[in-house]
């Protein structure tokens, strides 16, 4: 089922839905660190085995931590990865330390820039030069500087960061893929539109008329979604404002298994199951 169909019911099983992500796609995460992640998809992704897969996240928590214990990722470009509160992703950090997780050093400049310019249709979009002041420049050979034709000032060129595949967790969702998404947005609103498929899991599916009275309305138009799976604690046990909070025990406790080779295997395994 594709998108740019306003009437069309796109409800679909997690299964179906994430069967269209291939191995070696480049999937867009939505939320921020540890609030509304799509930790169900996520681990459902981890028990289906998929492999090399290119995560774009603004701020990458436990779900991404997770698809890089279970062997899922082959890059990842994101300008924070961690658990917050919690501390260091322990996946991440060991992989990062060893050098053999594909990274691509990004700011949250760069990367908002480049999923816009995807969004837009456009090569790229230029960042003002004199926000650079890093050795960003040095690390990521993609980033051209130029002129500004209009003042000469200086500008870096941002490439274009298209996606395969968007996965967002919703508050709430109509039939038709109409979304309420509340809390923290981050890069949610221009996923869908870079991607060329665009999955969210929901708390509900409600009808649009209450899925309009709610704050905020709809925030993500159906007809850049192209699945909604119905998943009632799908970001668990990151936040959903205002359904429910962050469960820092459970995050706790996947800190701790994530930083056990013994317990880890158990833990995905146990955690993994119902989405097999």
């Amino acid at each position: 089922m594709g998108q740019g169909q306003l009437t069309s019911d796109r409800r679909a099983t997690l299964a179906d839905a994430l069967g269209a992500v291939r191995d070696g796609d480049r999937v867009g995460l939505g939320g921020m660190t540890l609030y509304r992640r799509p930790v169900a998809a996520s681990l459902a992704l981890a028990a289906a085995g998929r492999r090399d897969l290119k995560i774009v996240t603004l701020t990458g928590g436990l779900e991404t931590d997770l698809l890089i214990g279970a062997g899922c990722v082959g890059r990842l470009r994101s300008c924070y990865t961690g658990l917050d509160v919690v501390g260091f992703a322990p996946h991440f950090t060991r992989r990062a330390q060893e050098g053999t997780l594909d990274l691509v050093e990004e700011t949250e400049y760069t990367l908002s820039y480049a999923i816009q310019a995807a969004t837009m249709g456009l090569p790229f979009l230029p960042m003002r030069g004199d926000l650079a002041r890093t050795d960003l420049l040095g690390v990521r050979p993609d980033l051209r500087t130029f002129a500004c034709p209009l003042t000469g000032a200086t500008l870096i060129a941002v490439p274009a960061l298209p996606l395969d595949v968007a996965i967002l967790h919703a508050t709430a969702a109509d039939r038709y893929g109409n979304c309420n998404l509340q809390g923290q947005l981050a890069l949610d609103p221009h996923l869908p539109t870079a991607a060329a498929i665009t999955i969210v899991t929901a708390e509900r599916i409600v009808s649009t008329d209450e899925l309009m009275a709610m704050r905020g309305g709809i925030q993500l138009a159906g007809v850049h979604v192209t699945q909604v799976v119905e998943l009632p604690g799908g970001s668990l046990p990151t936040s959903c404002f205002p359904l429910h909070r962050l469960d820092v025990a459970a995050v706790l406790d996947y800190a701790e298994a994530a930083a056990d080779a013994a317990a880890w295997p158990r833990w995905l395994a146990q955690a993994s199951k119902a989405f097999a």
